[in-house]
């Protein structure tokens, strides 16, 4: 039979305290939302959890802004519902969700974010196309072999622009200089860039669900995929940063 001191060591181990109070802090976070049926929602509440990722979730002084944000806004009006904004970093998000705490989160999640393992992704309703694309008024190359091509300091798209010929060239300056810019097009479109036919890399932005929620899956993803004018939403939202 185990003694007391040694069930006593085992449960202050600072790794088991850690787990613990993480879990303490899920727990009391976020409102309590156990599986509750989509006729609860209709006409209720809406607890959306929301990270910050321009254009798609904006944190502004006067609220969320940002096409995620309109997209949802337009849902709870057709629902009657009234939305709950909840502010936190992607995971503790997703975590959230996973305790049914929470009915949707959005902030430019990717088929390509680590969202299965604790949410339900919808489909994809937009696809970024990343192109490469120069200032007006300058000639597409003919290709990009030995092209330099400016990119976002944190990106995911350097390696296909070198399978390209392109010398990728990280910079916190996008756009602001003349020269060529690997981007999403409707980035591109925004700042007024040519874009070219060269189809770097593809972003699927999906929203994340509680796992099991079939009916409020079903009402989400037809509203996403009649949502319409997404890429010139896009761009009047960027142009307007």
């Amino acid at each position: 039979m185990q003694s007391r001191d040694s069930f006593t060591q085992f449960v202050f181990q600072p790794s088991i305290l850690i787990v613990f109070a993480v879990l303490a802090l899920a727990g009391c976070r976020y409102p309590v939302n156990i599986e509750r049926p989509m006729t609860d929602m209709q006409g209720s509440e809406l607890n959306i959890g929301l990270s910050e990722n321009p254009p798609w979730v904006i944190n502004t002084d006067q609220g969320p802004a940002g096409l995620e944000v309109e997209i949802i806004r337009a849902l709870a009006e057709n629902m009657d519902a009234t939305i709950n904004w909840h502010w936190d970093s992607e995971g503790n998000l997703l975590a959230a969700l996973s305790h049914y705490q929470l009915d949707l989160v959005i902030g430019g999640l990717t088929q390509d974010s680590n969202v299965s393992a604790l949410a339900t992704p919808t489909r994809a309703y937009y696809q970024s196309q990343y192109r490469v694309g120069v200032p007006e008024g300058t000639s597409l190359p003919s290709n990009l072999e030995d092209v330099e091509v400016a990119v976002p300091v944190v990106n995911h798209i350097a390696q296909a622009l070198k399978k390209e010929g392109a010398i990728p060239h990280p910079t916190s300056d996008l756009g602001k200089h003349n020269e060529a810019v690997a981007n999403p097009s409707w980035w591109l479109k925004a700042y007024g860039y040519q874009v070219g036919d060269w189809e770097i890399a593809t972003d699927h932005h999906v929203m994340a669900l509680p796992k099991g929620e079939n009916a409020w899956m079903l009402a989400v993803q037809r509203h996403l995929n009649s949502y319409p004018d997404i890429e010139q939403r896009l761009q009047r939202l960027e142009a307007g940063q």
